[in-house]
């Protein structure tokens, strides 16, 4: 019954791959002082095997303060070839800030009159993000956003989300799992709270190329005059980013289907898009991209329109990044917006052009 049978006992079940009763043999042993130090030490290679270095990394300490120098040698080479242990809390945080222009607020028709149909307007707009993570594999999240219009007042926006995601990370791939609470706001007003749950994996391959897909299911509350958006939304993506020299690259595809009470808010779309960046030096790069979207729109009786159609609407967008500082940037942004529809009411132009300042942390 004594310590250095317990010790023999924990040897031989480590080295048959009995990992369990080793680690019951070693803690045995580690009760006494004497031979606690060498406890210790192989308790951090059970924990080693078992792929928990954290745990592992405690009991090399101990032994790393023993008073054989022998021994506390071996623990330091071990605390030495351990990987940097993760700091109890990591923070990410994200803010944009800048200015704009839109030609048409409203994304109107300029044949239909309607409040705001074809105004333009300059607005402000505000940006922050952040997450927590923490645990090695939890993380919050939480977002806020405005959008303010010099004189359409009623067209300003306000969007927050807040949730949390725990992380996987299987093989080679990076998995998400989350939950997040979104509240919308039009003119001041609340028009839509909704509820999310999300999975993102992602695979970053050796070459530099990463893939990414994501699926999120939405349960949506409208209120008040969007009363009607309450139901439920589906979205399913896949994103591909690849480099080349000075190019970056990405293609993505998403679709999503829109279940609302009023017909009028429901719909179904799929997109098709890519992008691409160039570099032109260390602080200046260019970038530009294109989307085309394909949206279902079901039949509306009570609106007058007896049969389902479909939108099409390209998106142009071209920009330049200024790096002058190390971590914050200059956006300039261009975006030309057309949607092709058989419904007049839905069919529009739009160009809209932003500057703004970008910092993370």
């Amino acid at each position: 019954e004594g310590p250095a049978v317990h010790f023999n006992i924990g040897v031989a079940a480590f080295r048959s791959g009995q990992l369990e009763r080793a680690e019951s043999a070693f803690r045995e042993v580690a009760r006494t002082p004497a031979m606690a130090g060498l406890a210790n030490y192989n308790l951090g290679l059970v924990l080693l095997k078992r792929g928990e270095p954290e745990q592992a990394r405690r009991h090399f300490e101990l032994a790393s303060q023993d008073s054989d120098e022998r021994l506390a040698g071996l623990a330091r080479r071990q605390l030495g070839e351990l990987p940097a242990p993760e700091p109890p809390v990591t923070w990410s945080l994200y803010a944009r800030t800048g200015a704009g222009y839109d030609d048409n607020v409203a994304l109107r028709s300029e044949s239909i009159d309607t409040a705001g149909t074809g105004e333009d307007d300059a607005f402000a707009e505000l940006l922050f993000a952040g997450n927590a993570r923490f645990a090695g594999r939890w993380r919050i999240d939480a977002a806020a956003g405005w959008l303010k219009y010099a004189d359409l007042d009623e067209f300003d926006q306000g969007a927050f989300s807040v949730g949390g995601a725990r992380i996987f990370e299987p093989g080679n791939w990076h998995v998400e799992v989350g939950a997040y609470g979104n509240y919308l706001t039009l003119g001041g007003d609340v028009y839509e709270q909704s509820a999310a749950a999300s999975a993102r994996a992602t695979r970053n391959f050796s070459t530099g190329q990463r893939l990414q897909a994501q699926v999120r299911l939405t349960a949506v509350d409208g209120e008040g005059d969007f009363s009607g958006l309450t139901g439920s939304r589906t979205e399913l993506g896949v994103r591909y980013e690849w480099s080349w020299q000075a190019w970056n690259f990405s293609a993505h595809t998403r679709g999503e289907i829109n279940h609302a009470d009023d017909e009028v808010f429901a719909s179904r779309w799929a997109e098709l898009g890519g992008s691409a960046e160039y570099a032109l030096d260390t602080r200046w790069s260019l970038t530009g991209g294109a989307t085309l979207r394909q949206t279902r729109h079901p039949a509306q009786p009570e609106a007058d329109i007896e049969e389902s159609w479909k939108d099409k609407r390209l998106t142009l967008r071209l920009g330049a990044i200024a790096k002058y500082w190390k971590q914050a940037q200059l956006f300039i942004r261009y975006e030309h917006e057309r949607n092709d529809s058989p419904i007049d009411f839905y069919e529009y132009d739009r160009n809209w052009i932003a500057a703004s300042v970008e910092a993370w942390y």
